[in-house]
């Protein structure tokens, strides 16, 4: 980005404006009234006084009352910052939504061009402990930081600073604070400090305004935001940047170190010698100065009116006075480091930091003065001829240029404008400006605005903004076509296209709320009646909406009713009728309802108790009084009350009193007396419409109403005190009480009343004008006495008893207060009781001299009937046995087991722990009674279900049913409480532990039982080997013989190979053997078996086992245990002529499986081998051997070893 300068030799100064300026062309700043000079009290009490608070006069005071109330020890600093805050936070809340809309506003102006920064988070705020010197108002209003230090050198005019203060009066000092609210000229100053004045005025932040810094390693950024004016003014702010930085920041442009950044600039006086934020004698000066008074210095103004007029840096008065908003979203870039011999020209205008860019249609006007800071020099002008650039230079002490640039096809591209001004100093000052502007063939279109642009109190009003644009923006920050508004002012809209923008300003007129006509007939009412109030019928037809309200700001009144929707009866008081039309508009009217009638005094006759006074005396009611209330009530139709307009009610030329109001109502009171002059003075506030404030005074009373609207500054009500001393007129009349007695006057409520004995005397005076009675009690007595008595104190079995008072009441008023049930004011009482108690009858006898109290109690008893009922006693627990309940004090116990007393046992209550019969004898003065209980412990019951529960019907299904005495309760698994459980589906319990919940009748303990549950048939066998009947099976030594049951058990839908268990074992005389790990089948070797039963009968058995067959299902084999011995012959005649001994056949072999054969020649030759020998394939020679072969053979089962010789022999 190429920012464009121009240079005053070594003081650089560019002056930018950025943002959209908003002027105020066309108003007229001239005053209505010259600015008022608020009073000064002189002491602490003529200031409570004046402002009735010690919060109002923190809130109002002027700075000379500031001074004397803070130096008052009464002063309560802590309070008094609460008091601000409490005031500036309130106003906060109340203007929020505005408040939103000038931050948003300022956040339009950060970045780019702009200078402007938004602070944030990162931001110190000054707040009231950074405060730390004050003069004048003080806090808020006059103050001045401590010293801030800072991490750079900041030179100013060859001086170098490391810190600086802030003053907040709108400047950055060195070396020293300044708070001086009176603004001077540079370069002669009364504190003589160096200093920058972003706009050293009278600024006032105790509502409004805020300031923020921060310091960074190489800048420091200060922010004067929403800044108001001196004395407490919120209507007009300030918003103004202060930067300084160090020599080589680069944060300000060619070489700057000082920048002064403005944005909406709006009021330039405070109200001391000005009004209404303008027009004083002590103008804002806007510059900087080295000080002292001979020292370098730049000013750029001296600003006093609220326009954009500019006359120069220098005088003021008219002629030379700056208008302020000269001001608005100008920047001031300045290198405050060196001093300089001539300044050069400055501009009063700007030309923008960067290329401008415009699209066909667009125009540019430049309207630009120079200026030259010293006096007398004369200034020329010039610049350069373009295509669509018209301009006219002027000459002079302030030379000027005006000019308008037109964007036209025949300029599309880039155009630089270049303007030149030059002094006749010594040594010449020479500025010089550029503007580029890049002109874009683009046609915009146009920016339309639609809707209803004025808006009613309490209202919101939508603005569509219409047009082919990229982004439209309005001036609160807010995006899109359409923005909603709830108040009114100045605002602006932007629509963008490529780099062009079209800007449209508009204005909301927000209005005020209207005063509704209400007439009241009629207009004051006696207590306890009512009036009608209606609005005037020409007004009805305007509204929509009627709300009555009473009680206005807790000043007393009823809505007793509505009368349609435009009437309503009232009671006296203050109410107030808001209206709404039919747009949503709003309008209000509080007023007043008097009473008329007598005054007549609160009054209570105290009673007498030192015997017959001579007079009682009634005094203080008036017609119309001596002495009264002068009230002021202060009206306004807006929210925000009177703003800065105000009165002042000056009594008797000397009291004086300040009367603002922030709010639609306030209410002001003050004591005057007949012969009291009062004057009451407005002062307006030019911002604030004086057509919706209004004020209705009330000369001593009500009765004398006065209401005042159309105000014009000046004196608006000279009046003397309506107070006259009258009497109140009407009758006194006795109604009751000891005669004769009489009144001194029975026509006038002042009066003295003539009692003549003890006793209560009700006296009555009846007002004249309205016929209200005012009734007053006069009691003459003495402290009364009272005892009680009775001729039964023991009352039995519901009996009833007399209770007397004997009472001393010399004037007989006073009243007999006797405890419940008791009936009151009578000498006696029955008393009798439906329950056993003791009961303390009682009664206070009490007048206007005293009270007495007196008691007696008395004995209720009943016949005892005690009452016990047998329980069962949970082992190792205990029963408790209570007879009687409540328990009284008149009954007294023994106590027995099982016919035996026990002893010492006499307490209202006894607990059981073991077996037996327990009774009791319960007794009183009217009579005994007795009862009995058995008690029992519960004991252990066996276990009430088998290891295992078994079913062996075959359909699937099951019941398990436990032994339980009566009254137990189970729980099963699937949580039925059924004593038997019936299991439906087998499968998903079959084969598992099922556990069973059971608890004796009494709850004393619960238990847990499990069964096995089983559901199935036997098993089924099908035995191998089959032995015929009568046969038994011959085993050889160590030959494996197998023996296999073939089980099958049923599971409900089918059998399945197994049973649950087995067993094998043989049987041989009275022995019976076992045999371990038992399976399906079984291997058995002779081994096995005990030897000593192999030359008797064996007999093998298995056994197939399952719940349906505990005793199994058996197979038995019987055995013979031989030795099997083989014969092997010596000799074998192959191919003899017949079938006989073909082979080496050995008798008895087929019994052994893998035998090991060798078969060697007569010369030791093998000529045979086999290791699984059997007879099917026994050895055969050929090749016609014949003669004599040696053998070997080895039976592996037995580890029998066989050897020998055979012969073959041949035919």
């Amino acid at each position: 980005m190429k920012q464009f300068c121009f240079v005053l030799s070594s003081l650089l100064v560019s002056v930018l404006s950025f943002g959209q300026i908003l002027t105020n062309d066309g108003l007229d700043f001239s005053m209505n009234s010259e600015a008022y000079e608020q009073p000064s009290m002189t002491t602490v009490e003529d200031i409570l006084d004046r402002y009735g608070s010690f919060k109002g006069a923190v809130l109002n005071m002027n700075r000379d009352e500031h001074i004397i109330l803070r130096a008052w020890d009464g002063f309560d600093k802590t309070e008094a910052r609460k008091i601000l805050k409490e005031r500036k936070d309130q106003w906060k809340l109340d203007h929020a939504d505005e408040i939103e809309a000038r931050k948003q506003a300022r956040m339009q102006q950060t970045g780019g061009c702009d200078c402007w920064i938004e602070p944030d988070a990162s931001y110190n705020q000054i707040t009231v402990d950074d405060m730390y010197y004050t003069a004048g108002a003080g806090e808020f209003v006059d103050f001045s930081t401590p010293p801030i230090q800072i991490d750079f050198d900041f030179e100013l005019y060859g001086i170098v600073y490391n810190s600086f203060y802030l003053n907040s009066k709108g400047s950055v000092s060195f070396d020293n604070y300044t708070i001086d609210w009176t603004p001077e000229e540079f370069p002669v100053t009364t504190d003589e400090v160096a200093q920058i004045a972003g706009f050293w005025a009278d600024s006032d932040y105790t509502t409004s305004g805020e300031i923020y810094y921060k310091v960074t390693q190489e800048e420091v950024y200060i922010n004067f935001v929403d800044v108001g004016y001196y004395n407490d003014n919120t209507e007009l702010l300030n918003s103004y940047q202060i930067v300084i930085t160090s020599d080589d920041s680069g944060a300000l442009p060619d070489g700057a170190n000082t920048q002064m950044c403005y944005l909406d600039m709006n009021w330039a006086h405070g109200d001391v010698g000005g009004s209404a934020g303008c027009c004083g004698d002590s103008p804002a000066t806007v510059g900087m100065d080295a000080a002292p008074d001979f020292g370098p210095y730049l000013q750029f103004g001296r600003f006093n009116t609220l326009d954009d007029t500019y006359n120069g840096p220098q005088g003021t008065g008219p002629g030379n006075d700056d208008g302020v908003n000269w001001l608005d979203y100008r920047i001031f870039n300045m290198d405050a480091s060196e001093d300089s011999e001539n300044i050069n020209p400055f501009p009063t205008g700007s030309l923008g930091c960067d290329t401008l860019f415009m699209c066909l249609g667009n125009t540019y006007d430049i309207n630009m003065s120079f200026l030259g800071p010293e006096p007398n020099q004369m200034i020329t002008v010039e610049t350069n001829d373009l295509v669509g650039w018209d301009y006219e230079l002027t000459d002079g002490e302030t030379a000027n240029i005006t000019g308008l640039f037109t964007a036209l096809p025949e300029n599309v591209g880039l155009n630089e404008i270049n303007i030149t001004a030059t002094d006749d100093g010594a040594p010449t000052g020479v500025t010089e400006l550029t503007v580029v502007i890049e002109v874009l063939n683009i046609e915009l279109p146009d920016l339309v605005l639609e809707g209803n642009t004025a808006i009613c109190a309490g209202g919101e009003v939508e603005i569509t903004a219409a047009g082919a644009f990229d982004e439209i923006i309005w001036s609160n920050g807010a995006e899109g076509n359409t923005n909603t508004y709830t108040f009114g002012g100045t605002f602006f809209v932007t629509g963008y296209l490529d780099q062009c923008t079209v800007v449209e300003e508009f204005y909301v007129d927000q209005s005020p709320y209207f005063l509704p006509d209400v007439e009241v007939d009629p207009p004051s009412v006696c207590p306890g009646q009512t009036t009608v109030a209606i609005v005037d019928s020409l007004e009805q037809e305007g509204y929509n909406i009627y709300e009555w309200e009473g009680d206005w700001n807790g000043l007393g009144g009823e809505v007793v009713g509505t009368i349609g929707e435009a009437g309503a009866e009232l009671t006296a008081g203050v109410f107030r009728l808001l209206v709404t039309d039919e747009d949503g508009c709003q309008g209000q009217r509080v007023f007043i309802i008097e009473t008329v009638g007598s005054y007549i005094p609160e009054a209570t006759v105290e009673p007498f108790c030192d015997g017959i006074p001579n007079e009682v005396s009634f005094d203080g009611g008036y017609s119309s009084p001596e002495e009264g209330t002068f009230y002021v009530y202060m009206s306004s139709n807006e929210d925000s009350g009177w703003g800065g307009s105000y009165m002042e009610l000056i009594i008797n030329g000397t009291d004086s009193y300040i009367l603002t109001s922030s709010a639609g109502f306030t209410q002001f009171d003050f004591d005057i007396a007949a012969g009291d002059e009062m004057e009451l003075i407005f002062y307006e506030d030019a911002n604030i419409d004086s057509d919706v404030l209004s004020v209705t005074v009330y000369n001593c009373g009500y009765e004398n109403g006065i209401e005042l609207s159309d105000l014009a500054p000046g004196t608006i009500l000279l009046t003397a005190a309506d107070c006259e001393a009258s009497p109140a007129v009407g009758s006194w009349n006795c109604l009751s009480g000891p005669e004769p007695w009489s009144f001194s006057n029975t026509d006038e409520y002042d009066t003295d009343f003539f009692p003549t004995g003890y006793g209560l005397y009700e006296i009555c005076f009846t007002e004249e004008t309205c016929a209200q009675d005012y009734c007053y009690d006069v009691e003459i007595t003495e402290e009364p006495s009272v005892t009680l008595s009775t001729a039964n104190d023991v009352l039995c079995n519901g009996e009833t008893t007399t209770v007397f008072a004997d009472v001393i009441d010399i004037g007989g008023t006073a009243g007999l207060n006797w405890s419940a049930p008791g009936d009151d004011d009578v000498f006696q009482n029955d008393f009798s009781f439906s329950n056993a108690t003791t009961y303390n009858a009682s009664v206070v006898i009490t007048n206007g001299c005293g009270t007495a109290t007196a008691s007696l109690p008395l004995y209720s008893q009943y016949t005892p009937e005690p009452e016990l009922e047998d329980e069962s006693l949970c082992d190792g627990g205990e029963v408790y046995l209570d007879p009687t309940s409540p328990d009284t004090p008149d009954l007294e116990f023994e106590w027995f087991i099982d016919g035996d007393l026990i002893p010492g046992e006499i307490a209202e209550e006894y607990t059981a722990v073991s077996t037996g019969e327990f009774c009791v004898e319960v007794s009183n003065q009217c009579g005994q009674g007795e009862a009995c209980a058995l008690i029992t412990i519960v004991g252990e019951i066996p276990s009430p279900l088998e290891s295992m529960t078994v079913d062996c019907i075959g359909d699937g299904t099951a019941a398990i049913v436990p032994e339980l005495p009566d009254g137990y309760t189970v729980v099963w698994p699937d949580g039925s409480t059924d004593i038997n459980w019936e299991v439906a589906d087998g499968s998903s319990y079959d084969g598992t532990e099922i556990c069973m919940d059971y608890t004796d009748p009494y709850g004393c303990e619960t238990n847990t039982v499990c069964t096995y549950l089983y559901i199935g048939l036997p098993p089924t066998i099908d035995a191998e080997p089959i032995l015929e009947d009568g046969d038994f099976l011959t085993m050889c030594p160590e030959v494996e013989y197998d023996f296999d049951l073939s089980a099958q058990t049923w599971n409900g839908t089918a059998y399945q190979d197994g049973a649950g268990e087995y067993e094998w074992w043989v049987e041989c005389q009275d022995t019976t053997i076992y045999f371990g790990d038992p399976q399906d089948a079984m291997t058995v070797v002779s081994s096995m078996l005990n030897q000593q039963c192999w030359e008797y009968g064996i007999t093998l058995v298995g056994s197939a086992i399952n719940p349906c067959a505990v005793g199994g299902i058996r197979q038995e084999w019987e055995v013979l245990v031989d030795y099997c011995e083989l014969t092997i012959p010596n000799v074998f005649t192959p191919d003899y002529g017949d079938d006989m001994n073909e082979s080496f056949y050995i008798t008895g072999l087929e019994v052994y499986e893998d035998v090991y054969m060798r078969i060697y020649d007569r010369w030791g030759k093998l000529v045979y081998t086999s290791n699984a020998y059997d007879n099917e394939d026994a050895w055969r020679p050929n090749n016609d051997e014949t003669g004599t072969f040696w053998y070997t053979m080895l039976l592996p089962e037995n580890g029998r070893e066989y050897k020998g010789a055979v012969t073959i022999l041949r035919d």
